[in-house]
């Protein structure tokens, strides 16, 4: 079985699944009132970054290299990653999301802007959400099943 079409599969169902998570959350955080969000107290919108990527990161690798462990182990396949494998690149991923979301952070609360209009700062979160749901399932994947047959 060809890796790359399971690969982008789950590069797509990734970014799509924490676009609309990063949307329902930020709907909960922020609510749904469009006004301007302060990057800093009393919104902290630049300190959401942590909490949001924290989550991705963790669900984006666990999430899918647990199922697709689970479907090839089904159909057969030998020697795949062990749980502590998958466990370790997920705490490998948490401390990558959390790096990018705190240098993220520290741009909004040291950069020049002070505030921003809540369909701007909804619209950077889903894409922020998209693009690190994207490349932690990528990495992720490609570290622990690419050098294995599939």
């Amino acid at each position: 079985m060809d890796f790359l079409p399971i690969l982008k599969r789950e590069r797509r169902v990734s970014t799509a699944i924490n676009v609309v998570l990063s949307a329902a959350f930020f709907l909960l955080v922020f609510g749904t009132r469009s006004r301007e969000l302060s990057m800093a107290a009393p919104d902290n919108f630049a300190l959401d970054f942590l909490a949001q990527a924290a989550a991705i990161s963790v669900m984006a690798a666990l999430v899918p290299a647990l199922l697709l462990r689970k479907a090839l182990r089904k159909g057969g396949a030998q020697s795949l990653p062990t749980t502590a494998a998958i466990i370790g690149q997920a705490g490998q991923m948490l401390l990558g999301g959390l790096v990018i979301a705190g240098l993220l952070a520290a741009l909004c609360l040291l950069g020049p802007v002070a505030s921003l209009s809540w369909t701007a700062a909804l619209a950077i979160k889903l894409a922020f959400g998209g693009l690190l749901g994207f490349a932690v399932t990528h990495l992720t994947l490609k570290r622990l099943f690419a050098s294995r047959p599939v």
